[in-house]
C-alpha cells in the first residue's frame, strides 16, 4: 500500500470505531478514531480518539466536528474513513469531509442508495428480486416490515402494525422468509470483488428492536448458482452508482433466489471477520485509489457476537476481559438495558463450528455481566 501524505493520521470516524482502526494497525496506519463509545481497545489503538455521543445513539453533530476539527483537522488530516452512523445524515458526513480526502462513496451516493423510491426501481430495471416496497401501509399489515429511511443495523426496522402510517422518512416492506445473508466486497467504481459471504443473525434480547443485528459467520454453505448470481448483481449496481472501496450487500436467500435488501456503502461490521486474513482497511484504501486486488482464499471460518444487556448494568471495575472480547467498555461504566455491552470472536474449520463457539461465549460474557447488574 502506498505511504499516506506526509505520513500523516487518518480520521476514522463511525458507530463504533475500534473494528477500523485495528486494521489500520495491522496496516501500520496512524489515525484518529471518534465514533459513539470510545472504548479501551478503540482507545490503545488510536493516535487519539474521542466518545462523540448525542441522543438516540447518534453522532451529536456539533460535537463531532469539533472533535474532528480539533484531532484532525484538514491540513494535518490524510483523509477521512467513515463506517456507520452517516446512512441517514449525508449532509453531516458532506461537512464532515469538507477539506479531507474521502476515501469511500461520496454523500449523494449514500443518499441515492437509502432512497427506496429510488433504489428499488432500479433494481426492477436491472431485474434483481427484492421484496415488495411500498410508501404507504398496506391494507392488512400482517406479514409485513416497517423501516427507517437510513437506518442501519437493523434497530430501525420493526413488524408493522395498524397503527403505522406514511412518513416521510419511513417505507415498507413485505417480510420475506429464508436465510439473512451478506456479500461483503470491493469496488473501484466500475467492478466489484467479493471478499466473502456471511451469514447473520438477530440480537434475540427483548428490549432490542427484533432485527437488531447481533452478529455474522464467514464462509457459509451457498450454492455456487448463488455465489455467481451475487457477483453479477454486485457488477450492476458498482456500475450504476459508482460504488468504491469497501461496501456490504445484505440479501435474504429463499429456495436459491436472492432477494436484495440493501446496499451498505461503506465498511460493514462483517470486516471483523476477515481483517486478520485479508486486511480490510489497506484493502479499502487501494480499492478508493481505482485497484481492484485479487483476493485470496480465506482461511478458516470466523464468527462474532454482540453481547446486549438484558438489564441495566454497571460493568465492574477491574474486570478481567477474555482475550476474544473486544469494544470494551470503561469498569464503572453503566451500560443501559437493551445496549451493546462488549463483543465475542471465535474461529473454526467450519461455519457452523464457528458461530456455536461464539454465541456459546456470549452466553458465558452474559452470565458473568449479569452478575454485576446495577
Amino acid at each position: 500500500m502506498q505511504a499516506l501524505p506526509e505520513n500523516l493520521p487518518l480520521l476514522l470516524v463511525s458507530a463504533s470505531g475500534r473494528a477500523l482502526a485495528q486494521s489500520a494497525a495491522h496496516a501500520g496506519v496512524k489515525v484518529i478514531v471518534l465514533d459513539l463509545f470510545n472504548d479501551l481497545d478503540a482507545r490503545a489503538l488510536a493516535v487519539a480518539s474521542r466518545g462523540v455521543a448525542g441522543r438516540n445513539g447518534k453522532f451529536d453533530s456539533r460535537q463531532l466536528l469539533a472533535a474532528a476539527q480539533e484531532l484532525c483537522p484538514p491540513e494535518s488530516c490524510a483523509g477521512l474513513v467513515y463506517g456507520s452512523g452517516f446512512e441517514g445524515r449525508t449532509r453531516l458526513l458532506e461537512r464532515l469531509s469538507n477539506g479531507r480526502t474521502l476515501f469511500g462513496n461520496r454523500p449523494d451516493t449514500v443518499a441515492a442508495l437509502k432512497e427506496p423510491a429510488r433504489f428499488f426501481p432500479l433494481l426492477d430495471t436491472l431485474g434483481i428480486a427484492h421484496p415488495e416496497v411500498r410508501p404507504d401501509p398496506p391494507a392488512d399489515v400482517a406479514g409485513w416490515l416497517v423501516k427507517r429511511i437510513g437506518g442501519a443495523g437493523g434497530s430501525h426496522v420493526r413488524l408493522a402494525r395498524s397503527r403505522h402510517r406514511a412518513r416521510v422518512h419511513r417505507y415498507f416492506q413485505k417480510f420475506q422468509r429464508g436465510r439473512t445473508l451478506s456479500a461483503l466486497f470491493i469496488a473501484d467504481g466500475r467492478r466489484a470483488r467479493v471478499i466473502g459471504f456471511n451469514e447473520q443473525w438477530t440480537a434475540g434480547v427483548r428490549h432490542c428492536a427484533p432485527c437488531c443485528y447481533g452478529g455474522a459467520v464467514s464462509q457459509p454453505p451457498l450454492p455456487q448458482k448463488t455465489r455467481r448470481r451475487i457477483g453479477g448483481v454486485l457488477d450492476d449496481l458498482v456500475q450504476a452508482y459508482g460504488l468504491v472501496g469497501l461496501n456490504g450487500l445484505d440479501f435474504i436467500l429463499a429456495d436459491e433466489t436472492p432477494f436484495v435488501l440493501e446496499i451498505n456503502p461503506r465498511p460493514t461490521a462483517t470486516i471483523d471477520l476477515y481483517d486478520a486474513d485479508i486486511g480490510m482497511l489497506a484493502l479499502h484504501l487501494r480499492a478508493c485509489r481505482g485497484e481492484l486486488p485479487e483476493i485470496p482464499e480465506a482461511g478458516i471460518a470466523r464468527a462474532h457476537a454482540i453481547v446486549f444487556a438484558a438489564v441495566a448494568l454497571r460493568v465492574r471495575v477491574g474486570i478481567e476481559w477474555p482475550e476474544w472480547c473486544t469494544d470494551l467498555p470503561d469498569g464503572g461504566s453503566v451500560i443501559p438495558m437493551g445496549a451493546p455491552v462488549c463483543s465475542v470472536h471465535a474461529a473454526a474449520a467450519t461455519s457452523a463450528e464457528a458461530r456455536d463457539r461464539a454465541l456459546a461465549r456470549r452466553s458465558r460474557m452474559e452470565n458473568s455481566l449479569w452478575e454485576v447488574a446495577a
